[in-house]
């Protein structure tokens, strides 16, 4: 005797009529059976019955015999029916030998109402997962799809918050000097994204429920970052902060630049008591104090419209409070371009030390790089290279600390602007990646975004019959939705930079551009 068990899943509303065929799916490699229909004896909806359905108390004559005669001898046949005990039992029959089974009682109607049981790629249920069979045969016996209106409603009023990506989205925008503007500014480059991840909902299926939830998310998301960026203009606006706002970054700008020149005037003495080469220190030093006062004089001709620009700027909250976000980062990354300048101009001059060093250090090694085939060859020097080798290496050796200093300095400023930018990075990417349709049903409780599955014991007087179980669609954890509710229209790999890479760069002096945002399209 076979003692594989086996399990038959049946609709609760199903055990309301005296007796009928079962109609469904069996599968025999997962060992269980899904009962899809029930038809009574009399009509014809079933071509082929799996099993018939009875209660003993109301069983007549001619429905015993006609439940005989449905009965094949040689294929699998499901006996299921309710004794006057009241429990339900199932009989499963193949090749006239009676096999082990359980019996699940569920609704399939909390299956059709969740999002998350009709994908086709999911990480948490495998293929040959019974609870995903059965979720795919219940949405093809009755497919749930929402109406395909609603669908193009809010793709169009998405669209209503693209102006300023459509201006990007052109022929002339994707021009070399212009590309590479929309490149440097977080705000482009953040609308250029928004445009793209509604076109993708525009091209999409909105059959798939997967998308259908991914514009729900995006819909909502975009209505909640509106209201908060509409909410944080009016603010603006009503108290008239532009003006005070732009004094205060002024005066921050002013008591930077001032900060700079006192840190520049430190760094050409003594620091620390280190003694540097005089002649390089003081040259260096009086070429960034020059940059200053330069800066300094662009800072007078900011002044008297910077408070203005904050004031049309702050229309931005029309397209969320992420705009109004992305054009901070582009406020500080104007404020603190001098800072990226001393962080360039120092970089560039280590970097080029320290690679003239580790040339000339393969020199005295009777080596050289070759570039085509990416490897070390020996070679002979002469006298005259090896000498002209030497006092090149001594004076690159004895000034590097003196520009290694400098580049020590303006990177680790350099690092406290992109901590900024990051942080900001991160709150922008918070808000963009944010399901707020699946987190405002999920504290709801609705059966919209119900994902995991609970099978409860359902007690029988009779303890000798087959188990009787019921399955239940419940609430998945916080955490679990997050992951399962991403959006389906945004690339979110982006360029990740690990921290070995980064201080590699560091060391070897290559220049990071973070707050950058590189398009990938």
């Amino acid at each position: 005797m076979d003692s594989t068990i086996w399990t038959v899943f049946v609709s609760s509303d199903f055990l309301n009529e005296p007796f009928y065929k079962l109609c469904g799916k069996i599968v025999e490699e997962d060992c269980f059976v899904l009962v899809l229909d029930k038809y009574y004896v009399d009509t014809r909806g079933c071509d082929k019955a799996i099993g018939t359905f009875h209660q003993v108390p109301g069983i007549k004559s001619n429905g015993e015999e006609s439940r005989k005669s449905l009965h094949p001898p040689n294929n699998i046949f499901i006996d299921l029916y309710c004794n006057r005990d009241g429990n339900i039992l199932c009989k499963i029959t193949k090749h006239l030998e009676t096999l082990k089974c359980n019996i699940v009682i569920f609704e399939p109607q909390e299956l059709l109402d969740s999002y998350f049981f009709s994908w086709d790629t999911l990480s948490t249920i495998s293929r040959k997962n019974v609870i995903n069979i059965l979720s795919k045969e219940i949405n093809t016996k009755e497919p749930h799809v929402r109406i395909p209106k609603i669908h193009q409603l809010q793709i169009l009023w998405l669209f209503f918050f693209q102006f300023v990506g459509f201006l990007l989205d052109n022929r002339i925008a994707k021009f070399g000097p212009f590309k590479f503007a929309a490149n440097c500014s977080s705000l482009l480059v953040h609308q250029t994204m928004r445009r793209q991840e509604y076109l993708a909902a525009r091209r999409s299926d909105s059959r798939v429920l997967r998308k259908q939830l991914g514009l729900a998310n995006v819909c909502w998301r975009q209505l909640l970052d509106s209201l908060l960026g509409m909410v944080l203009m009016y603010f603006f606006m009503y108290n008239s902060m532009s003006d005070e706002v732009a004094a205060h970054i002024i005066t921050w700008a002013y008591a930077v630049a001032e900060y700079l020149h006192s840190l520049v005037e430190w760094l050409m003495g003594a620091p620390a008591g280190l003694k540097l080469n005089k002649q390089l220190t003081e040259f260096l030093g009086h070429f960034f104090l020059y940059h200053i006062y330069l800066w300094k004089g662009y800072l007078g001709i900011l002044q008297p419209v910077l408070g203005s620009v904050l004031w049309y700027t702050s229309l931005l909250g029309l397209l969320g409070l992420t705009a109004q976000l992305c054009f901070l980062r582009d406020v500080l990354s104007v404020m603190t371009l001098h800072i990226y300048c001393f962080y360039v101009y120092a970089a560039r001059l280590y970097q080029f030390q320290a690679y003239a060093l580790s040339a000339f250090w393969r020199l005295f090694r009777g080596k050289k790089w070759n570039m085509l085939r990416q490897r070390l060859d020996s070679v002979r020097y002469d006298v005259d290279q090896l000498f002209l080798g030497t006092l090149l290496f001594t004076i690159l050796l004895f000034t590097l600390p003196t520009s290694a200093l400098y580049y020590v300095v303006f990177t680790l400023l350099r690092l406290v602007v992109l901590t900024a930018h990051q942080l900001i990075y991160k709150i922008v990417k918070t808000l963009d990646l944010l399901p707020v349709f699946s987190i405002l049903m999920w504290s709801v409780n609705s059966r919209l975004v119900n994902g995991d599955i609970l099978f409860t014991i359902i007690p029988q007087k009779n303890r000798d019959i087959s188990s009787l179980f019921s399955l239940q669609v419940i609430r998945m954890p916080f955490g679990k939705l997050l992951t399962r509710s991403e959006n389906p229209f945004r690339n979110v790999s982006g360029q990740h930079c690990h921290w070995s890479q980064l201080i590699g760069d560091l060391v070897k002096g290559r220049l990071i551009y973070p707050w950058v945002e590189v398009s990938n399209s």
